[in-house]
């Protein structure tokens, strides 16, 4: 029997986000049947989920490679943590700054999207570089 060969896998990023953008425009859209504001708070709150998870998925994707591995995992801990305090930055930002706000439609989009984002990692598979 033949060994098998490991390929290394190109992950998908930018049809990725045109799912995730998708995905936010036809909430944004259902919203905006309720009201402008929450149409516009749904939209605002998609982007407050999908604004830092393009961030960390940039950062740790900048290295491939079996040799590059401990870099990656470096950038892992440090794209999560910021990640996570984007998140609550765009969250603080927006309660304070943004003056009318529909706070379902905001954090339920939001709900929605990181729902989503898990749901597309198992959807959309890296496929082998040939």
């Amino acid at each position: 029997m033949k060994p098998r060969q490991s390929r290394i896998t190109k992950v998908p990023l930018a049809r990725w986000l045109i799912m995730e953008f998708t995905g936010l425009s036809v909430f944004s859209l259902l919203w905006l049947l309720h009201s402008p504001l929450a149409g516009y708070s749904a939209f605002v709150g998609g982007l407050i989920f999908i604004v830092p998870n393009a961030w960390f998925v940039h950062r740790v994707y900048r290295y491939q490679g079996a040799r590059n591995a401990h870099l990656m995992v470096g950038n892992l801990f440090r794209a999560e943590s910021t990640k996570i305090a984007l998140t609550a930055v765009f969250f603080a930002a927006v309660f304070t700054l943004m003056e009318p706000v529909h706070v379902p439609a905001l954090l339920f989009t939001f709900a929605v999207m990181v729902l989503a984002g898990g749901a597309l990692r198992w959807l959309i598979r890296p496929k082998p570089r040939r």
